[in-house]
């Protein structure tokens, strides 16, 4: 297996994240009327998307495999955690979409996680158009013949690490990880989503709708209503093991289910050799 398509394995869960949304309630709350100042700008208020990017953050920041990528068969560990996602400017089948592409280091807390999403986001939705817009622009409005040629040097180039960082900084399929937020339109039962031989993006997450439904307890013989939600996840294979992928995935669940402390900046975390 070769390409990073190829490569790649599925996983699929159902996740209670009750702990999650009434966090985010609550912080809505106290931030409605004491919002936070960061160095980005000011929170006053928290997304579930925006909060599960920052818990996205910090998983790859305490399971630093998740974070490696393969290119020309080497292995690369990546010294920022690049996230890309889509956003859409109007919620109707006309709406115009675009990429956003954002860098945060592996120390960085959820309010400077949360700020900065704020303001590119912003930004997306007043007309001003995406990095990682102009990237792809840039591309397109040459003839297909030399794309093609540019695609191949540039993978190339990517194979002998010596990839153009003024493209790859803004470059949506070099990241980390790919969100897709299917639950912003109402989406529950998610698909499975491949991988791109292009770029350096090892793993994929689609997101699903949070949605209420009751759940057995067969300790108490009761049901009880919790918030659920989907996530498939596609990862490429190499950069790590079975093992370790099982164990970043309870890691993941962890930290959805105590999103406190994601509101402290980590100090102390793994360096991948």
């Amino acid at each position: 297996m070769t390409s990073r398509d190829s490569s790649s394995i599925y996983f699929k869960e159902k996740l209670d994240v009750t702990p999650f949304v009434e966090y985010i309630n609550q912080k809505n709350l106290e931030l409605s009327s004491n919002p936070i100042e960061t160095p980005y700008g000011v929170v006053d208020k928290i997304t579930y998307f925006n909060v599960f990017i920052a818990a996205l953050v910090r998983l790859l920041t305490v399971k630093p495999h998740m974070n490696r990528f393969i290119a020309g068969r080497k292995f690369y560990q990546r010294k920022t955690i690049d996230v890309s996602f889509v956003v859409k400017k109007e919620f109707t089948e006309e709406g115009e979409e675009t990429i956003i592409k954002k860098s945060f280091t592996r120390d960085e807390n959820l309010w400077n996680i949360v700020s900065k999403l704020h303001k590119e986001i912003g930004m997306v939705k007043s007309e001003k158009v995406a990095e990682a817009d102009d990237v792809i622009n840039l591309f397109a409005s040459f003839p297909n013949i030399i794309v093609n040629l540019a695609m191949k040097f540039l993978d190339f180039l990517n194979c002998i690490g010596r990839y153009p960082e003024d493209i790859r900084r803004d470059d949506p399929m070099h990241a980390s990880v790919f969100i897709t937020n299917l639950g912003s339109i109402g989406v529950r039962n998610v698909p499975y989503h491949h991988l791109f031989d292009w770029g350096t993006n090892s793993v994929f997450v689609c997101l699903g709708e949070i949605y209420k439904d009751y759940i057995y307890n067969p300790k108490t013989d009761e049901h009880h209503e919790r918030y659920l939600v989907e996530v498939s996840t596609t990862i490429d294979e190499r950069i790590s093991d079975g093992f370790y992928y099982t164990s970043a995935m309870n890691k993941f669940k962890e930290i959805l289910n105590n999103p406190e402390e994601l509101e402290q900046k980590l100090t102390n975390y793994p360096v991948d050799q």
